[in-house]
């Protein structure tokens, strides 16, 4: 940090209008004086005037603008002044003489840092005004002063990273015992039920997230829970669990120390709890004795997964008994479950007619009807549960010969249209081949000890641990060391995504994915050694540019490498989920990516706890896109609220103001990317990836030499050598005393 910040000069254009409007006040003045005659003068009592002429006209002039300019437009300007966006912004390192190529690296492993708080230009000024003013007396305090309060706090005000969702895994358990307090599944009159879908219906985010099997089990898992006058419901910044609904009393809002309203009647409080455990951003008080419904929020989540899960492998049953989609592998039918559409025909309501030509393949999953013969009153069968119709209509064309009718009182089909079919699978018998990926055999560091690795400096903090630039004594090597704290994966229930994280990184072998060499393990921590990127994150690279943002070509650049990420991931099933600029490594010779997802970047599916596929990438890549072009991703708000961005999200692109410097191919795009259901997205067709390859926003990249390598970065970053850390920034020393861990669930570490 600099010894001395030079003070803000005045803006441009404010000190330009001011001199301006003094100029045209005087001129208006000596018109009045030049042009009307004197007698009008003498007729209002001004008796003397100058005399009329131009040399003692103009220094009057002057004067006149001299005297209005300093008493009563310049003493003004001081509180109008406005420092260019790039004084509110962290000062960054200066480009060296040594240039490398540099590109991108997805680090599928990345940290997960603090939640970032981006304050808008006018908002971040104003605080900083606010606190100045608080600093000096109103009394005494002069221009100059002012400038000496903009000047020491220069740099105090500084973007922050945002932190990924972390949400316990879920896995799938009976509800709760039963007893007075918390029971798993609560009987509710038919009163207290209205209570609770009417809180639901005016939640603008509840009433969009929740479908109607899920808000019943919602109500079915809620509890009462009963409260003193004073005792705290939620207290803000502690990590909430509950989802509250009021039943009776008053309480009592305060946010930062201030009271904000009293609540009465149907209140809903902690929802964002429903997604995952956050801090609650305002403290609820009792006022008087009152009563809420509670939602033990993991344990519902628990709950309807496992209410998913099982329906999802009902579905996947019994289209292993289709003889048509018999032969297809496990994973295909359960893609295959995201493009069903599901249907109610109510009782008597005809399916399908006899001599209709069949369109969709059809299965019954609740209710039964009945299927008719040439003779409409002659009945020749009845579809029950899992039941199906229409198996050949992927591979012909065919017309019906029976009349299907639904049975009172209706009935649940699930439908798949076949030119829905087509647009992802080429015909039947592409749908059934399988994959047969042949996975690359993981690389192994062996002779890498790590009693050998010297640390040279930290380069990330995220929720578990660290990430560390290493030094191997011994081989003269230099790799990033990620220390996770085994008491805490453990506390958290992460065990089971570090060794996905674990497993899945070392089977990648991308240029664009960084890589995983090995791993380690002693009692406080579980160590992955990687490949050390040291340009930074695209994140930072961002921030470092003239107007935050990147030009058309280098978005292109950096857009199209993080689809070759995700085309490689994609092909091997796997989903990524956390794509932001952050998790974006940049490397000195290429472009590279880190791996659950971001609030600005989640995809709404995932918002709802819906089945989700590789359609939630092609979301995250269309925000992404935009966040490059524009300097901040398209569902940002400026309270940084996660359930604003959520309710945003939900309302969908449609609603997103796009500013002039998005060009119509890339608005074409990324509204193609952020489609509201996955399976419209660009990506998820027949041709996949290929799609947003051909885009013509994509016109122009060369994708066979960004592929090898060979393509030219956009923007050079400089390197001493290979322990140069400039792109990092500076984080203190580690004292904590990490708590010993003796369990034995790391033992394939």
């Amino acid at each position: 940090m600099p010894k001395h910040t030079p003070a803000p000069t005045p803006n441009r254009a404010v000190y330009g209008f001011s001199l301006f409007l003094s100029f045209n006040i005087s001129f208006l003045l000596y018109l009045i004086w030049a042009i009307i005659p004197e007698k009008y003068f003498k007729h209002v009592g001004i008796d003397f005037l100058p005399q009329r002429h131009w040399a003692v006209a103009i220094p009057i002039y002057i004067l006149t603008v001299l005297t209005l300019f300093a008493f009563f437009i310049y003493p003004s300007l001081g509180l109008m002044m406005t420092p260019d966006v790039d004084d509110m912004r962290t000062v960054t390192d200066q480009i060296g003489t040594r240039r490398k190529k540099n590109g991108l690296k997805l680090s599928l492993n990345a940290a997960r840092e603090d939640q970032c708080v981006c304050k808008s230009r006018d908002k971040c000024w104003r605080d900083r005004y606010e606190l100045g003013r608080n600093e000096a007396s109103s009394e005494t305090m002069t221009h100059k002063d002012l400038y000496k309060i903009q000047a020491n706090l220069k740099g105090k005000t500084k973007q922050r990273r945002r932190s990924g969702i972390l949400s316990p895994t879920v896995k799938s358990r009976p509800p709760l015992r039963q007893d007075s307090q918390r029971n798993g599944l609560v009987s509710k009159s038919t009163h207290d039920e209205a209570i609770i879908r009417k809180a639901v219906a005016n939640n603008e985010f509840l009433k969009n997230i929740l479908s109607e099997a899920s808000l019943q089990t919602l109500i079915e898992c809620m509890y009462v829970k009963t409260l003193v006058p004073e005792e705290l419901l939620l207290k803000q910044g502690k990590i909430n669990s509950h989802l509250f609904i009021s039943k009776s009393g008053t309480f009592e809002i305060i946010e930062n120390d201030k009271k904000v309203e009293i609540a009465k009647g149907v209140r809903v409080f902690g929802e964002v709890a429903v997604l995952y455990n956050a801090k609650a951003g305002q403290t609820v008080k009792a006022v008087s004795e009152a009563a809420v419904w509670a939602l033990d929020c993991p344990a519902y989540k628990s709950l309807t997964t496992s209410q998913i899960i099982e329906k999802r492998e009902e579905i996947v049953g019994y289209l292993e008994e289709v003889p048509s989609f018999s032969k297809a592998s496990e994973w295909r039918l359960y893609n295959l479950c995201n493009l069903f559409q599901e249907k109610f025909y109510p009782g008597s309501a005809t399916i399908i007619k006899e001599g209709q030509q069949v369109g969709s393949f059809l299965m019954v999953i609740k209710g039964s009807a009945t299927v008719l013969g040439r003779e409409r009153n002659k009945k020749l069968d009845k579809l029950t549960r899992g039941c199906f119709f229409g198996e050949n209509v992927f591979s012909k064309e065919i017309t019906s010969q029976y009349t299907i009718i639904a049975d009172p009182p209706g009935a649940d089909c699930l439908l798949l249209p076949k030119k829905k079919f087509l647009e992802h699978y080429v015909d039947l018998e592409e749908f059934l081949q399988d994959k047969g990926y042949i996975f690359p055999e993981i690389r192994k560091y062996e002779s890498v000890e790590l009693k050998n690795l010297q640390t040279i400096k930290t380069l990330g903090i995220g929720g578990f641990g660290r990430v560390e630039l290493v030094h191997d004594i011994k081989h003269r090597h230099v790799y990033a060391l990620k220390l996770m704290k085994k008491h805490e994966i453990h506390g958290k229930a992460q065990i089971e995504q570090v060794f996905n994280e674990k497993d899945l990184q070392m089977m990648c072998d991308s240029p664009f994915i960084v890589k995983l060499y090995k791993t380690f393990r002693d009692t406080k921590y579980i160590y992955f050694l990687l490949e050390p990127c040291l340009g930074g994150d695209l994140w930072n690279l961002l921030r470092r540019q003239r107007k935050k943002c990147f030009d058309t070509e280098a978005a292109k650049f950096y857009s199209g490498c993080i689809v070759e990420a995700l085309s490689y991931l994609h092909l091997k099933d796997i989903v990524y989920r956390d794509l932001k600029p952050e998790n974006v490594m940049v490397r000195p010779n290429n472009a590279s990516y880190s791996f659950v997802g971001t609030a600005e970047y989640i995809a709404p599916e995932l918002i709802r706890k819906a089945p989700h596929d590789k359609g939630v990438d092609y979301w995250a890549l269309g925000v992404f896109i935009f966040e490059l072009l524009v300097g901040k991703s398209p569902f940002r708000n400026d309270e940084h609220n996660d359930l604003k961005t959520y309710q945003a999200i939900l309302k969908g692109i449609d609603f997103v103001t796009f500013p002039s410097v998005v060009s119509p191919r890339a608005r074409n795009l990324i509204k193609k990317l952020c489609k509201p259901r996955s399976v419209d997205r660009i990506g998820c067709q027949i041709n996949g990836i290929k799609d947003i390859q051909q885009h013509p926003w994509f016109s122009k990249l060369e994708w066979d030499k960004l592929r090898t390598q060979k393509l030219e970065p956009p923007i050079r970053i400089s390197l001493i050598g290979r322990t140069d850390t400039r792109y990092f920034e500076n984080f203190d020393e580690d004292r904590e005393q990490v708590v010993d861990d003796y369990s034995a669930w790391d033992e394939d570490f």
